[in-house]
């Protein structure tokens, strides 16, 4: 049997099935086994199912950035709209009109760390669903938002900040999990290419800051409040008219939503790897405390890593508005839009040259990574060491290219990789709950950066998110391992064998495809390939020799699925 050849067995159901034991699954679609390149394509129609095959699955994450992202946007519309309570604080407290940067992320943890555990409790189809369906809530919540005073309408706005997050967060790890299981059960050649198709899937969040920025600053100029008048200094925008600015973007977002809902309910396919380890018993409930004894050191990477820098990225957004300050002093709402946007363009094409560098053998997610980290931090403390000169006349050019440079590098590197290596390290049965537990933790990070950078002065910020992103660094080099050239498989195998108390030889244990600790540690004490296959025809699992013939087809490394 040739090892590109597909399985073709079906359930009970006439559905397709993936052999969890095997590098590939079964076609579900004629084109899934094909080689698409990157930036060309034969016909129109490879690229559109190319298209279609990450964009529509990353609907979801084009909405959370959508959304949420959309709160420092939406944040200055607010403000001329309701000064008395977001400007001058006479109807409200100063700390409730912050609490929507708090709110949010505290529904997102609350959503990863519990949606991420019933996603494998119930499937990546309806846990899917589940995020859809909380997130359209919270979005008709956001768009329909009142109040019987201002200080009622900001309560309002912060609940629906908290039910949107939650919905969020919970897909984060549906995203994560369901577009490596797709890769990998999509064929030999797209198996290959598991980490593009899960960045391109997360791209999906840098095209919906972008479009939402895009959004606001068109309605601005539609709904003529493009510029201010500067004689009424307490309302220089017709406070009807950025009502109904920021009321249009978030209600576009619905449609959206409810296009993802329907196609999640009616189109989508459960996932087959899902399917396969659900069968085997692969995610009963007591893996939970399995997964922490056997992957302590893996969660301490990938929520570590993940923590570090979200606290950089979401303590960036916070000064965000302090840096387009020193770019334009007194600038118009339009204004700090318009270089919020750049900012979004320079950070999208780092998503997509992530994409493109991820699955090659000689970059990797794991140099991405570090090298992710590096850039930022260098970029961050070269800000701090020269703050003033910078920050004056005559160094603006070079400190706004700076930062727009670390946006770039930071989704080209660590914005993407902590992403997509929280659902690549860990077995199917636990995918979505180690992904959850990881980016629950990242946000975290993001909560205390909103906190905390509220109180620092400047320069001081530059320091900080030097030293957190060479601690990602640090931390990313000695405990994460580089699953590149491992597939999803493999780690089930050893799940397996965890579960039956079996000891495991393959080559999930393979002192290459481990983390400088694991190997330390002695992880891969019992790595060895004869054994393993021994162990395969001991076993008489049907088609697992496709896995030992991929692994040993003649590469110094297997491919990467």
């Amino acid at each position: 049997m040739d090892v590109d050849t597909p399985l073709k067995k079906t359930d009970a159901d006439g559905q397709p099935v993936f052999d969890r034991n095997s590098m590939v699954g079964t076609v579900l679609d004629k084109y899934e086994d094909v080689d698409v390149p990157f930036f060309w394509f034969h016909s129109f129609k490879e690229f559109w199912f190319w298209l279609i095959q990450w964009a529509i699955p990353g609907l979801g994450m084009f909405c959370e950035a959508y959304f949420i992202f959309s709160i420092g946007n939406v944040r200055q519309i607010i403000t001329a709209q309701y000064p008395n309570c977001w400007k001058t604080y006479i109807e409200c407290q100063k700390t409730l009109t912050q609490a929507p940067d708090y709110t949010q992320i505290i529904g997102i943890i609350m959503g990863m760390c519990l949606l991420g555990v019933i996603g494998d409790r119930i499937g990546r189809k309806w846990g899917s669903v589940t995020t859809a369906s909380i997130m359209l809530l919270g979005a008709i919540m956001l768009t329909c938002t009142f109040g019987v005073n201002t200080k009622g309408f900001t309560v309002m706005y912060l609940i629906s900040q908290l039910v949107f997050g939650f919905g969020v967060g919970g897909e984060y790890p549906m995203a994560a999990g369901s577009a490596a299981e797709r890769a990998e059960a999509g064929g030999h050649e797209r198996a290959k290419k598991r980490g593009r198709e899960v960045v391109l899937t997360f791209s999906m969040q840098g095209v919906g800051n972008f479009v939402n920025t895009a959004v606001l600053c068109i309605l601005m100029v539609i709904y003529k409040v493009a510029r201010p008048n500067h004689h009424n200094k307490k309302y220089p925008y017709p406070p009807n008219r950025l009502d109904s600015v920021w009321r249009t973007s978030f209600g576009l977002g619905i449609g959206v939503l409810l296009f993802i809902l329907f196609w999640r309910i009616f189109k989508l396919r459960e996932s087959v790897v899902w399917k396969a380890d659900k069968r085997a018993g692969g995610n009963s409930t007591r893996n939970i405390g399995l997964l922490f004894k056997m992957y302590w050191s893996r969660l301490f990477a990938t929520a570590g890593s993940w923590f570090l820098w979200d606290f950089s990225f979401y303590g960036n957004k916070v000064f965000q508005s302090a840096f387009i300050n020193i770019l334009s002093p007194g600038a118009s709402i339009l204004t700090t839009l318009l270089w919020t946007l750049l900012n979004s363009g320079c950070a999208l094409i780092g998503y997509y040259v992530s994409a493109a560098l991820v699955d090659n053998p000689k970059v990797g997610r794991l140099r991405i990574q570090i090298f992710g980290f590096a850039m930022v931090g260098t970029l961050f403390m070269v800000s701090a060491i020269w703050y003033h000169p910078l920050t004056t006349k005559g160094g603006i050019g070079t400190f706004q290219f700076i930062y727009f440079f670390s946006s770039f590098w930071g989704q080209a590197g660590p914005n993407c990789t902590t992403f997509l290596l929280a659902g690549e390290l860990y077995p199917t049965g636990v995918r979505t709950s180690a992904h959850g537990i990881s980016a629950g933790t990242a946000k975290v990070g993001a909560l205390w950066a909103s906190v905390w950078f509220n109180y620092l002065p400047s320069r001081t910020k530059f320091w900080t998110t030097a030293s957190f992103n060479f601690g990602g660094l640090l931390l990313t080099a000695l405990f994460m391992p580089d699953p590149l050239r491992l597939s999803l498989s493999e780690l089930d195998r050893r799940w397996s064998d965890i579960l039956e108390g079996r000891v495991y030889h393959g080559e999930a244990i393979n002192p290459k495809n481990l983390s400088i600790w694991e190997r330390m540690t002695g992880v891969g004490k019992n790595y060895d390939p004869k054994l393993d296959e021994a162990d395969m025809h001991r076993e008489h699992v049907p088609d697992r020799r496709i896995a030992s013939m991929t692994r040993n087809s003649g590469t110094e490394n297997p491919p990467a699925a």
